[in-house]
């Protein structure tokens, strides 16, 4: 087994604990999410930028968006898996990461995304340009333009099935608002537990487009539909009339 672990790219080994998958024993969409945030944030420290370095700057690093591929066949409870990430570009305000989950000898590819990132000032809660310190160090290229991701396809129906959740306490993390992996719990519970327990996620596309902030209640719409590709479920997450994301997966059925 070989890590890399350089300027540009980190990987890291975990094992997947109870807390991380469902009753399939699978991990779930959700902790995916935080498996690659907490490599992205392995690869900042391994470079010297440190939460406490990263909240001198006065702002947070903020993912906007995901767009990339699942494996129908997922790791188990106990496996043990690699996580990499590679910061691939980035200009003042936007920075371009992939991520993938792995078996140990890289041979199975669990998953693989692609994710934006901006900077946000936790006290103006606005974005602000990417500093300078926090950047230069992955050693990746300054680009103008970076390559968009796919956008989510919107929801077609006049009466979508919906589901409310209240925010609470320990939905909030440390930059004060919902993690964005949160939202993905959110997203897909409105499903039922027959439907995931009998279908695999192959096909992620989410934008996150606003904040949810602690004491307030979220609207999950959703709709199936059949395209091209098969089976699809389109979401939308809601705080009264604010759309504060939306989502496109792709199924398969589960063998």
């Amino acid at each position: 087994m070989e890590l890399k672990q350089e300027k540009q790219t980190y990987e890291m080994l975990h094992q997947l604990t109870y807390y991380e998958c469902d009753d399939t024993g699978h991990p779930t969409m959700s902790k995916m999410l935080s498996m690659m945030t907490m490599v992205s944030d392995a690869h900042c420290i391994a470079l010297g930028m440190d939460t406490a370095t990263i909240q001198q700057t006065g702002g947070a690093w903020v993912i906007t968006e995901y767009d990339g591929e699942v494996a129908a066949e997922q790791p188990r409870f106990g496996d043990q898996v690699i996580l990499g990430t590679r910061a691939i570009a980035y200009n003042r305000f936007f920075a371009l990461r992939e991520f993938w989950m792995t078996d140990p000898n890289h041979e199975k590819r669990y998953l693989h995304l692609r994710a934006t990132f901006v900077f946000m000032n936790l006290e103006k809660r606005r974005l602000m340009s990417i500093p300078k310190q926090l950047i230069e160090p992955f050693g990746s290229p300054v680009q103008k333009r970076l390559p968009r991701l796919a956008s989510p396809a919107a929801i077609t129906s006049a009466d979508p099935a919906s589901k409310k959740y209240q925010v609470r306490y320990f939905d909030i993390d440390v930059n004060h608002h919902v993690n964005n992996a949160r939202y993905l719990d959110w997203l897909l519970d409105p499903l039922g537990g027959q439907f995931l327990r009998t279908h695999r996620p192959v096909r992620l596309v989410i934008k996150y487009q606003h904040e949810v902030r602690e004491n307030t209640t979220v609207t999950s719409q959703y709709q199936l539909v059949e395209n091209d590709d098969g089976l699809a479920s389109r979401h939308t997450l809601l705080v009264g009339d604010q759309v504060c994301a939306t989502a496109e997966i792709g199924w398969v059925t589960a063998r």
